[in-house]
């Protein structure tokens, strides 16, 4: 392709320049001639790239006496069946000197070989920068995005889990000579991408950056955020909460900056995607104080603007689109009623099962069937503390719950989300269904500290009869992070002994990094077996355990949490690990 090229340039005598940039990077020059007041149409141009991945961009930047007028494209792969002229449009995030223009950058398909340019009034010359990028070294595959290592105390809106930097091929800071700067975010800005968004989506946030920093001059990436269509966040700049980023017209402080990756001048956004819209700007509005349904003094640009809002908003372009424009009114409500809902972002913040008259209904199943819950913005219910909890004084802020008994043998598992040391340490107490004069049954504060998995098993119940069960943190202060799971079983995953440590058997290291060892104690049954389960209560390893000790291996495993199982003939017990990998 590079010798075709080549020879059209001879052929046609085009006067250019060819630099050789990054990776996937290509530029040359091209010069219009003055040409009347008509029409002026290029020759043909081929892409100067030895190879393409997923896509190429270009970006065409002109300088001149005279910038008026009008500029479009057509592509074609072989030269014989030309695509339609597009549109150029001007990119409005850029503050272009005096003679000079850009326009916003064009994806094209992999396979395009050859372009024209053409221009609407050629009565000067012109002389046109042509610069070109393919993602060769962005991932082949989007990684799955990761919850940020964070609690939430007062605020029910968690941070919702994004692609890194690092994951989709970014540097990890801005760039030499940069130095992120902070700001005081009142206002929410909506963007698009105004491009071609295909999987994989970390290759159009690499080209993004590529287009900001190494075209544009910019420090970073101008966005703070950026939305694929099936969902997926990925961070933009660098800097972390409230870095001051490049998106509003140079109108940048007090502003978050959300850009859609796609066009939606004609295509609609996805529901997955405006799902995660929201919850973002959720957590954006609880973390800053910010009214989403309100509007204020923006003072950067002067204007009064909605606290959600879009790039037209503040400045002269059809950003984010009509389509995604439009869709701001419902976005501005569904954001005020995710933290304003006594239900939460997460579905149980705060929490409605406060008291014993509120428990939240359980059923009993013969395996962990989980549902969420939090003592987060608990209250306390003034129950006695029983004496299991190892403390009585101060109140438990606590919640309830209550599941009608199958058997007469069931067990109430409990298993924390966070992390230690900010996660529950749980308490777990079972009552008669009478309210008004709660009777304890049973009560158990499994050793282990903050993150540990308790289970309460409780015999001699009633088939048919209701019961009540109480959950909070041991001691007088509330859990940084009170997300948890909880289920009730009964039948032969009960079996007849407890969980906890008189069975003596444990597991290390914990945390784990590419193994895990099994210890069982001294003396144990000949049929036992480990299965080590995910979130969703889906095996990842089975083991049989024919010796006192057995070594698991870990490799391959997400990090995150996980349930070890040591099963045998009497029952079921369970510990909480954490796998970090590697």
């Amino acid at each position: 392709m590079q010798k075709y090229f080549l020879i059209l340039c001879c052929l046609s005598g085009i006067t250019l320049s060819l630099r050789a940039q990054i990776p996937g990077r290509a530029e040359m020059t091209y010069n219009f001639p003055a040409g009347g007041a008509g029409r002026q149409t290029s020759p043909v141009l081929g892409i100067p790239l030895r190879e393409t991945g997923p896509f190429v961009t270009f970006t065409l930047r002109c300088s001149g006496t005279n910038m008026r007028g009008d500029f479009e494209i057509r592509t074609t792969a072989d030269i014989r069946d030309w695509g339609p002229w597009q549109p150029m449009h001007d990119d409005p995030h850029i503050e272009n000197p005096a003679g000079r223009r850009q326009f916003e950058m064009i994806f094209f398909p992999s396979g395009t070989r050859f372009f024209q340019l053409r221009r609407s009034e050629a009565s000067e010359p012109v002389t046109a920068e042509l610069i070109y990028y393919t993602p060769l070294e962005a991932p082949l595959k989007d990684p799955v995005p990761e919850a940020p290592a964070q609690y939430r105390g007062a605020c029910p809106c968690p941070q919702p889990a994004f692609v890194n930097r690092a994951g989709w091929g970014g540097p990890p800071n801005q760039q030499p000579g940069c130095t992120p700067a902070y700001t005081n975010v009142t206002h929410l800005v909506v963007h698009h991408q105004a491009g071609a968004a295909n999987p994989p989506y970390s290759a159009t946030v690499m080209a993004i950056w590529q287009l900001h920093v190494n075209t544009n001059g910019w420090c970073d990436i101008g966005y703070n955020w950026l939305i694929a269509p099936d969902g997926t966040v990925f961070e933009g700049r660098a800097g972390g909460n409230n870095v001051i980023g490049a998106h509003f017209s140079g109108n940048n402080s007090n502003t978050m900056g959300v850009c859609f990756l796609g066009n939606f001048q004609n295509d609609q956004p996805t529901e997955a995607a405006l799902a995660s819209l929201e919850k973002l700007l959720a957590w954006k509005s609880c973390d800053s104080n910010i009214n989403p349904t309100g509007s204020s003094l923006h003072a950067a640009s002067g204007l009064t603007l909605n606290h959600i809002c879009g790039h037209r908003d503040g400045g002269s372009t059809l950003c984010p689109g009509d389509n995604l424009y439009a869709q701001l009114p419902a976005v501005r409500l569904e954001t005020d009623s995710l933290y304003r809902d006594p239900s939460g972002c997460d579905g149980v913040w705060p929490p409605a099962n406060d008291a014993c008259t509120a428990a939240t209904g359980l059923a009993s199943n013969e395996t962990c069937q989980p549902l969420s819950a939090t003592t987060d913005g608990a209250t306390a219910s003034g129950v006695p503390i029983p004496a299991c909890s190892g403390f009585t004084s101060e109140s438990a802020l606590d919640v309830w719950f209550r599941f009608t008994a199958v058997e007469n043998k069931h067990r109430v598992t409990v298993t924390p989300l966070g992390q230690a040391p900010n996660a529950l340490d749980p308490v777990v107490a079972l009552y008669g269904a009478n309210c008004a004069a709660p009777q304890l049954i049973d009560c158990i504060d499994a050793t282990g500290g903050s993150g540990g998995v308790t289970a309460l098993t409780a015999s001699n119940l009633t088939p048919g009869q209701e019961y009540r069960v109480r959950v909070f943190d041991f001691g007088a202060a509330q859990a940084a992070d009170g997300r948890f799971d909880i289920c009730v079983t009964h039948g032969a995953s009960v079996g007849t002994v407890d969980a906890g440590p008189d069975r003596q058997w444990r597991i290390y290291p914990n945390p784990a990094n590419g193994w895990l060892t099994v210890q069982l104690p001294e003396t144990f049954p000949a049929h036992s077996s480990f299965r080590l389960l995910n979130t969703g209560g889906m095996p990842v390893r089975e083991q049989n355990l024919n010796a006192r000790e057995t070594r698991i291996s870990l490799t391959g495993l997400p990090a995150g949490i996980y349930l070890a199982e040591w099963r045998t003939e009497k029952g079921v017990e369970m510990k909480r690990v954490l796998v970090q990998g590697k």
